[in-house]
């Protein structure tokens, strides 16, 4: 056994069902003035950083999504990416980073640094966040 706990897996599996997770090759940055919405929706971007450790199988819930600050630019690279739409209540980013975690571990790709970005975004008149967490190609 690998020394990670069935409650431990069973949770981890019930927030990664909860989102889509896929590969996503951006082109070109995404960026969005100080202060304003930018022309394709986007209304802000934060980086955050991960706790969880490379070798970590079982981190603490609190450790995918350590502290943020606001930033202009998501960079061209090859992300691991999800998004879901934002409600009135509390955004689920914590849980998408897990999800966007496990789905690393999945496929084997391999995290290029600790950072994790979150858009929030107007689409089809709909408020949504993504995840970018850039990897290896």
């Amino acid at each position: 056994m690998l020394g990670i706990s069935i409650f431990g897996w069973i949770s981890a599996i019930h927030s990664y069902m909860k989102f889509t997770v896929q590969t996503l090759r951006l082109n070109r940055a995404i960026t969005v003035p100080e202060g304003t919405a930018a022309a394709d929706g986007t209304k802000s971007i934060y980086e955050f950083r991960s706790l969880v450790k490379k070798n970590d199988l079982e981190p603490a819930e609190g450790d995918h999504l350590g502290p943020g600050k606001p930033v202009q630019v998501i960079p061209e690279g090859t992300y691991l990416f999800t998004q879901s739409p934002l409600t009135d209540e509390d955004p689920p980013y914590r849980e998408a980073a897990e999800a966007v975690w496990l789905e690393s571990l999945w496929l084997g790709a391999e995290f290029i640094n600790d950072r994790i970005l979150i858009r929030t975004l107007s689409e089809d008149s709909k408020s949504v966040f993504q995840i970018f967490r850039e990897i290896r190609n």
